[in-house]
């Protein structure tokens, strides 16, 4: 009786909704992926496992250990790995590759793949990574690390000139690009604001760039709806008692992000920093206007300088909007300009690039 075919374990420890596990769906689901026979390895149902199972990719659910812990050191992480292994000989499975879904994947990776004689595979994603995370959690052993976006790629080839790092950048699906939706006549009454309550999503900063507009006559009935949950001050201070109540709302999480979009005309990404930044590609993919810091790959995308701000720069943040206001009605039809940018995104951040990249990248280990 012949073997099964081996199979590829992807480590992603969270399920619910996010930059991280958006962009690992994408991958599993894709259609040219599946000759590697994914497999998703999470600690929970969520959003994620929900997604790839509808699209046929299967999963093993397990509580993931604290892997920096000591104990998680000591014996957690050989455990984790034993019932894993357990799990997929009950399934008549065994794997070839095993792929962390960022540098928190990355010593249970290592462990998994010892203990099974695989290859083992990594992702780097997260913006704020620093050398001493790169070093404790022991990215530079897997046989392959992938990088998602430029500026991380750089630091990490600072961090270790002596390994070769692929850039292999997150991507979108084409059926995620939509028709642009109508230009409004006026200057959006209510504004979107991606991103989270952490502090380098730049929320503080696009409440400063309020406050500055506010002080020379911001229209009071302009509002800024935030995708989430206010933070603790003593987290993020947002020092929203500077203004008057209703200029901000906060809108909570949801997983329809992309039906979100669509109920503005305008919407506003503030962030500090990103690793690739695929939320505002999303709001492109949309259709609709987006006013973003320069993070990321978006200045890749948007071209049209009106429509970008300087990361971390407040002032600047409340000229883009000041201007943007100001030439609104007397812009024109600009839907060339965001069709241009939707083209860039496939041609450039499309995930079946990604998925082709990434076997590539399998197959050169042989």
């Amino acid at each position: 009786m012949a073997n099964p075919p081996p199979v590829t374990l992807f480590l992603q420890q969270r399920p619910s909704k996010g930059g991280a596990q958006s962009c690992l769906a994408r991958v599993l689901c894709h259609p040219k992926m599946q000759v590697c026979n994914p497999l998703l390895v999470t600690a929970a149902q969520g959003w994620l496992t929900q997604t790839v199972q509808a699209a046929g990719v299967p999963t093993l659910i397990l509580p993931f250990p604290r892997s920096r812990s000591l104990k998680g050191r000591l014996w957690q992480n050989r455990a984790f790995s034993r019932r894993l292994l357990s799990a997929l000989r009950d399934r008549d499975m065994h794997p070839q590759w095993i792929h962390g879904n960022d540098h928190w994947e990355a010593l249970l990776t290592l462990e998994v793949a010892r203990m099974s004689r695989a290859k083992s595979a990594l992702f780097l994603r997260t913006p704020g990574m620093t050398a001493r995370d790169y070093r404790k959690y022991r990215c530079a052993e897997p046989d392959l690390v992938s990088v998602v976006g430029e500026a991380l790629h750089s630091r990490a080839q600072g961090w270790d000139g002596g390994r070769t790092f692929s850039l292999i950048h997150d991507g979108m699906d084409a059926a995620e690009i939509l028709p642009l939706k109508p230009k409004a006549l006026a200057f959006p009454q209510k504004i979107l604001v991606i991103g989270s309550h952490l502090d380098w999503k730049g929320w503080a900063d696009l409440t400063e760039a309020v406050f500055q507009l506010e002080q020379q006559g911001l229209d009071p009935a302009i509002e800024f709806h935030f995708t989430g949950h206010a933070p603790e001050p003593a987290e993020n201070d947002l020092k929203l008692s500077r203004h008057a109540e209703g200029r901000f709302k906060f809108l909570g999480f949801t997983d329809a992000f992309q039906q979100r979009i669509l109920q503005y005309d305008l919407v506003i990404n503030p962030s500090r920093q990103e690793s690739f930044g695929m939320a505002a590609l999303e709001v492109v993919g949309a259709g609709v206007p987006l006013l973003s810091s320069r993070s990321g790959v978006i200045e890749q995308v948007i071209h049209d300088r009106r429509f970008l701000f300087n990361a971390h720069d407040p002032a600047d943040f409340a000229r883009a909007i000041e201007q943007l206001m100001a030439q609104w009605r007397e812009a024109g039809d600009w839907s060339p300009h965001w069709q241009q940018a939707q083209q860039r995104i496939m041609e450039r951040f499309s995930v079946d690039t990604t998925v082709t990249k990434l076997l590539a990248a399998y197959a050169a280990f042989g």
